[in-house]
């Protein structure tokens, strides 16, 4: 029995020792959540070791759909968004990668023009969402961008759509946003760039506030779920805000964001 007793206490003891040392072993293999989440994101850049990067600029609006009212923002959306797009085409040229806008501010392809390159490229869409009038709907702009992803020598690498918020009798409501739909196949890397352009927008102190949305297919935005190219849409802030329209409407502003912009985009594909 003593012996017994000897060996139920050394198998005790073992047990013990056992077990502090799997937990410590535990604890070294599985660093704290947030440190693993930073390191995933570095992990989704750079994407590809393509040389020649192409990153399609969609100008939110224009024409005749003018987007929010000049109420607090002193200028129409499509105004603001058409400057930032060619601030950004600028910085992003003089990096080395190229750009295409969906549209230059003045003029925009036709559905007749967009329908019959679609045809050629065997790209799908519905003929009732394409009508020829004076407004260049998401839909059409969406199916110009699969065209022109056709008409790239190896294909658009980002697509990127700028726009600005508003909300009705809600003044208090600020800050930027990025959407991306969670079926795109570059679901990854949208998730680290996105993470990755909330954090320099805030250290960057462009805004207070910086909300990322994983959509699912149905909540998507139509320029973001109807494209397999790695897409997103971004609110630069809110029209019914006096702080965010103060901001959006100073071209210090727009410079700064879309040199920060710029930067991330070429962080994001190893430029």
């Amino acid at each position: 029995m003593k012996n017994w007793g000897k060996i139920l206490a050394l198998f005790l003891l073992l047990t013990l020792l056992g077990s502090s040392f799997f937990s410590c072993r535990s604890a070294e293999s599985n660093p704290p959540k947030d440190d693993a989440e930073d390191r995933q994101e570095e992990e989704d850049f750079p994407r590809t070791g393509k040389d020649n990067i192409a990153v399609c600029i969609d100008a939110g609006h224009g024409f005749g759909d003018v987007g929010c009212g000049p109420a607090y923002i002193g200028a129409y959306e499509y105004e603001i968004t058409i400057r930032v797009a060619q601030l950004l085409r600028d910085k992003l040229e003089k990096e080395g990668i190229t750009v295409i806008l969906t549209h230059d501010g003045s003029t925009f392809p036709s559905s007749e023009e967009i329908t019959k390159l679609a045809d050629q490229h065997s790209i799908s869409y519905k003929p009732e969402n394409m009508i020829d009038n004076n407004v260049f709907s998401a839909y059409e702009r969406v199916i110009w961008e699969n065209v022109l992803d056709r008409q790239t020598a190896g294909g658009l690498d980002f697509f990127v759509s700028l726009h600005v918020n508003s909300v009705e009798n809600a003044p208090q409501v600020s800050g930027m946003s990025i959407d991306y739909c969670e079926d795109n196949p570059n679901r990854s890397f949208l998730r680290g760039f996105s993470n990755n352009l909330k954090k320099a927008c805030l250290n960057a102190e462009l805004t207070d506030t910086f909300t990322i949305f994983e959509d699912t297919y149905e909540d998507s935005f139509i320029v973001t779920k109807y494209t397999e190219v790695p897409s997103v849409l971004i609110e630069m802030g809110y029209s019914t805000n006096t702080n965010d329209a103060q901001k959006l409407c100073s071209e210090k502003w727009q410079n700064q964001f879309a040199s920060l912009l710029c930067e991330r985009i070429c962080y994001a594909f190893g430029k």
